[in-house]
């Protein structure tokens, strides 16, 4: 199991489509905080669970030592997810105030229209994928 990064959920994309004079950093800031979360990723071994042990005092002692060691394992990859789920609840929330505000921007500016129009359609996008996102991790 593993958390990746999902290409819709670049801060180079969302660079690359916002207008040069578009001042709002919201996304900027929730993209490149999900990218660092997603880049640790998780891994959950197969053999993490230790085997049922014989009942002798010496297997049940290792078998809760390495039980023990698993929960430790867990609660670790258990706070990174929990990290990711905010990250991205952060980026759809930016994703849908960027969206709003080029939307309201594109109506004043008749030159830029189409640019304003095709950045907010793009931070729509990221936040489709961030809810995507949030489905796979929940």
């Amino acid at each position: 199991m593993g958390a990746t990064v999902v290409s819709g959920l670049s801060s180079a994309n969302w660079a690359k489509a916002k207008p040069a004079d578009y001042k709002g950093q919201d996304l900027d800031k929730a993209l490149k905080s999900y990218e660092a979360l997603a880049g640790k990723g998780i891994s959950i071994p197969s053999n993490l669970i230790p085997k049922i042990p014989k009942p002798c005092i010496a297997e049940i002692d290792s078998c809760i030592t390495g039980l023990e060691s698993a929960v430790t394992e867990l609660q670790k990859g258990l706070a990174i997810l929990r990290q990711t789920l905010a990250a991205l609840q952060a980026v759809q929330g930016a994703a849908g105030k960027a969206s709003a505000d080029l939307r309201k921007l594109a109506k004043g500016k008749e030159s830029d229209k189409n640019a304003y129009e095709n950045a907010a359609s793009a931070a729509e996008s990221i936040g489709g994928a961030a809810e995507n996102a949030l489905k796979s991790i929940r």
